[in-house]
């Protein structure tokens, strides 16, 4: 090649090159920050699908037993259950009680009792349900 040839025959330097390596580090450090933070959001968001699984299962067995047994097999109580297998780390309160006032939802004159299921993980609450059972 003569020198006319390769004074149009350009290319990238290998300080263009270090460059655009340096840049890209550089940038490649806060998507990987994001990354990280977006699998510590799927397992909290995890633990929250858990535990809204766990009060709804409590609450539906609490329906169940005033279905198949009626209003007076519900006792008021307050109880703490230690998950063990799958679920340690979770504990679940479920607590049952006959409010002075009428709770939203019970009609004049009925006997209700409004019944709270909280289900908690490292002492944050991730989920609570409340419904009224109605003495009908």
């Amino acid at each position: 090649m003569s020198r006319t040839q390769t004074k149009y025959c350009r290319g990238f330097t290998l300080l263009e090159m270090i460059a655009v390596i340096v840049i890209l580090s550089v940038a490649a450090v806060p998507i990987a920050g994001l990354f990280s933070k977006a699998s510590v959001s799927l397992l909290n968001n995890q633990d929250i699908q858990t535990a809204t699984q766990l009060a709804q299962e409590q609450a539906e067995l609490i329906l169940g037993r005033r279905r198949s047994q009626g209003f007076a097999a519900i006792a008021t109580t307050s109880n703490t259950e230690i998950l063990a297998g799958n679920y340690t780390g979770f504990n679940r309160t479920t607590t049952i009680t006959q409010p002075p006032t009428l709770p939203a939802g019970c009609p004049a004159g009925a006997v209700c009792d409004l019944v709270t299921v909280s289900v908690d993980a490292g002492g944050a609450v991730l989920s609570e349900i409340s419904f009224v059972l109605v003495n009908y």
